[in-house]
């Protein structure tokens, strides 16, 4: 859930999720996966891998693509996501 343009916006890594998710928690964003790490990044950012960050799917899921609240919501951006030409 990375591409190279997203070095533009700045994102705050880990390699723990529960520190992603209490990042998450307390400044907002968008909890995304990369390999074995987790950051959370920016509007701007999810614009870049293609989606749009006003879908209210990401409030369904709670802003976090690890551990969505909503799977529901989640196949329906993956989807999206799969379909971005990116």
């Amino acid at each position: 859930m990375w591409v190279p343009r997203m070095d533009a916006f700045l994102s705050k890594w880990s390699v723990a999720y529960e520190e992603a998710k209490a990042l998450l928690e307390a400044e907002g964003g968008y909890l995304l996966p990369y390999q074995d790490h987790f950051f959370v990044t920016t509007a701007g950012a999810i614009a870049e891998l293609g989606l749009d960050p006003a879908d209210p799917d990401w409030a369904r899921i709670g802003f976090d693509w690890v551990r969505p609240a909503d799977a529901a919501a989640w196949q329906r951006l993956n989807a999206k996501r799969e379909s971005a030409a990116v």
